[in-house]
């Protein structure tokens, strides 16, 4: 069937539409289409809204995460992360010379469990990145905070999910010792392809804006000469036709994510009543970016069903966050020996969660439809387990 209801859906109002395109003429009538002005306004603008000193655009939220593995120095050492992450969080790791080590995740968050931190340290642990997931910033950050500071490892927030979420009215990417977002199109802001480094540390802003750039030297290192080579770097940058779209999507951000909260809030009271769905809470001291909207299915329901059928018989694209997790995937199972079993609280949980569509310009009605889809799906389900249980 057609899908009626995408799972994401990029938000650029036709107003900002304009806006761009005119910006976007008048860059490309002067010819300069990367290293110029806009790059500088938006990482300008990012780091003030961010609250953090800098702000270093790249050209993916993978090549953010690499830049500040590379600045900690990772080499020959370990660097924990969730298992429930996209891939290119723990690649990152193996691209800037480090092992990743995966940790167990809390039920209740999705996110990476305290717990399962300290169960992975060694003496070779270099540092920590957490994962808002779904744009829920971590509500252990402080303790994990904390716990890192007391062991001397660095802390870095993936954000990648989380753009203009916030904790205690802190922004992500001004929780940890760096921040990287990504501005993939799904994202709650996007630069088509894009990324972006936060961080109050003035050594890190120098070493990401010279690795981004093949390593030349910047800033005291060029000595008159800006083609020196310094250090070892890609071009990793960020072109000014997508730092015009970022700088705009970033100063529509915060009603997107308001449209994005009014949308949860409406699946919260729809589908509280449905027997078999499980909602995930949100603390009252955190701003969710709601990335996606998760929910847990009982054990007994087939998420890869339930996600099939909704795509197949009512046209409503639904994922998953994430499944497999990184300890399942063919590449970690062959080369770090990772096996079924070794997670069990995200093996539990992550495969009995689906993502439901959320995007700014959603309706009430595509939440009434999407309920009334889920209850009928699960009605089949919850049935054969009544008949299940009279039977026994």
């Amino acid at each position: 069937m057609e899908i009626k209801i995408p799972a994401n859906k990029p938000f650029f109002p036709e107003t900002q539409r304009a806006e761009i395109s005119q910006e976007i003429s008048n860059i490309l009538a002067g010819g300069r289409l990367t290293q110029g002005p806009w790059i500088k306004k938006f990482e300008q603008a990012f780091a003030e809204y961010t609250g953090t000193k800098y702000a270093i655009a790249v050209n993916s939220g993978t090549a953010a995460l690499e830049i500040l593995l590379r600045f900690f120095d990772v080499r020959e050492r370990e660097v924990i992360i969730p298992t429930n992450t996209f891939l290119s969080t723990a690649n990152a790791v193996i691209f800037a010379g480090g092992k990743p080590v995966l940790a167990d995740i809390s039920p209740q968050t999705l996110c990476i469990d305290p717990d399962g931190i300290q169960q992975k340290m060694t003496t070779q642990t270099k540092g920590v990145i957490i994962v808002h997931i779904a744009g829920l910033i971590c509500p252990q950050i402080d303790e994990i905070r904390d716990l890192c500071a007391e062991k001397g490892l660095f802390l870095i927030e993936d954000a990648a999910h989380a753009p203009g979420a916030s904790i205690d009215s802190l922004k992500a990417g001004a929780l940890a010792d760096g921040g990287a977002f990504s501005f993939y199109p799904t994202k709650p802001m996007t630069t088509g392809e894009g990324g972006m480094i936060t961080t109050d540390s003035s050594e890190c802003d120098h070493f990401a804006r010279s690795v981004r750039c093949h390593g030349i030297a910047i800033g005291e290192e060029t000595n008159q000469n800006k083609n020196l080579l310094v250090r070892l770097g890609y071009n990793w940058r960020m072109s000014e036709l997508q730092a015009v779209a970022g700088y705009f999507q970033l100063n529509n951000l915060d009603e997107a994510l308001s449209q994005r909260n009014q949308i949860a809030d409406v699946y919260a009271r729809e589908l509280k009543d449905i027997p078999g769905v499980f909602l995930f809470d949100t603390p009252e001291n955190i701003r969710h970016s709601y990335y996606k909207f998760p929910v847990a299915l009982d054990e007994k329901i087939s998420r890869r069903k339930v996600v099939e059928v909704l795509k197949k018989e009512y046209g409503i694209q639904a994922g998953s966050i994430y499944w497999p997790p990184c300890h399942l995937q063919p590449f970690y199972k062959n080369h770090f020996r990772y096996k079924m079993g070794d997670y069990p609280v995200a093996e539990d949980i992550l495969s009995r969660t689906i993502a439901l569509p959320i995007f700014p310009e959603m309706k009430e009605e595509d939440v009434l439809l999407i309920r009334d889809a889920l209850s009928e799906i699960l009605k089949d389900f919850n049935r054969v387990a009544a008949a299940s249980a009279i039977s026994k």
